[in-house]
């Protein structure tokens, strides 16, 4: 019982901080650039953490390091993609990339390429949609390639735009 009250508090914290950085990120004040490079890079960097939070336990399971839980990889499925709608592209404005922030492993090369980082990312949130779609189906071999697609989006960003 306190699991369940646990994870309907995390889903419910998760759901409002969604709605309220969407909301947020459509306002005419977030479109003015108010924000310092450090600022984005921490914003971004904390998303990334979140993202990682979600998608290391499914890893480990895809890759059977521990085992299977259909349910649990549900949950994760889903709070991936609630934190893949935060618009993370507003944590990479102009000038806040490897060469204008200390520990950025952010290549300048994205301001360059942004509609294919844009795509990318794009592709990313279709990914984890189309997981938390899958995870229901409750086919193992199904859920374990979906992920691999997911987590290859996502990869796809790190290998042609992160230094490290």
């Amino acid at each position: 019982m306190k699991k369940h009250i646990k994870l309907l508090t995390i889903s419910s914290v998760l759901a409002l901080t969604t709605w309220g950085a969407v909301s947020f990120a459509h306002s005419e004040h977030f479109t003015k650039n108010t924000r310092s490079a450090e600022q984005s890079y921490d914003f971004r960097t904390s998303t990334m953490s979140i993202y990682k939070w979600y998608l290391s336990p499914m890893g480990a399971m895809v890759k059977g390091k521990t085992e299977f839980n259909a349910k649990a990889f549900a949950q994760y499925a889903a709070g991936l993609e609630a934190i893949a709608t935060i618009n993370l592209l507003e944590g990479f404005p102009k000038e806040s990339g490897e060469d204008h922030v200390d520990d950025s492993d952010a290549k300048e090369k994205i301001w360059s390429h942004w509609e294919d980082f844009e795509t990318k990312y794009k592709n990313l949130q279709q990914e984890a949609k189309k997981l938390v779609a899958t995870t229901k189906t409750g086919k193992e071999a199904d859920i374990k390639a979906q992920f691999k697609k997911t987590a290859g989006a996502c990869a796809a960003c790190h290998k042609e735009y992160k230094t490290k």
